[in-house]
């Protein structure tokens, strides 16, 4: 069963959550670890910036990805998203961190750029274009989501690998 929850901030969530970026060839590093959002580099048009965003990446093969981000909203409030699948494009779960389903999501490669699309039950939805730096340790995401109110928004999101952060599977 789907659990309701703020469209908005559902795709905020989308957005920051799954900047996950699989790397495309083996002389680049691969994604796995640690990753902070950097507030001041990014900007954000959809609602207001979070206070923190953490993006462990656990999984992040040729073939698949798998990850789990942990935010504190404007507001103060905690959650933690996660999400797996393959990166063919298929829409897979997102979940809460009981497991409850809140949205689907895709992502797949498109040479060095990861594409994610995004649905939300009550009719929001994005696509997003993932870059990653030279050195490996930045990644921006230009998210655009259409909210359910039918007004689009765009936002960038700038994250930063955290030296020697290795994920934990909680």
């Amino acid at each position: 069963m789907l659990k309701k929850v703020n469209t908005a901030t559902l795709l905020v969530v989308l957005l920051n959550a799954s900047l996950a970026i699989a790397q495309t060839t083996a002389t680049k590093k691969s994604a796995e670890g640690v990753w902070k959002i950097d507030l001041k580099q990014s900007k954000f048009t959809s609602e207001p910036a979070p206070k923190s965003g953490t993006l462990t990446i656990l999984k992040d093969a040729p073939d698949a990805m798998s990850w789990r981000y942990e935010s504190v909203d404007a507001t103060g409030k905690s959650d933690t998203w996660s999400w797996s699948g393959p990166l063919d494009g298929s829409m897979q779960d997102l979940k809460s961190a009981d497991g409850t389903v809140i949205a689907k999501e895709s992502m797949k490669r498109d040479g060095d750029i990861m594409l994610r699309h995004g649905e939300v039950p009550n009719g929001g939805t994005f696509d997003s274009r993932v870059t990653t730096s030279a050195d490996g340790n930045t990644f921006t995401d230009v998210v655009t989501a259409k909210l359910q109110d039918g007004k689009t928004a765009t936002d960038t999101v700038v994250f930063h690998r955290v030296a020697d952060g290795k994920p934990n599977s909680k």
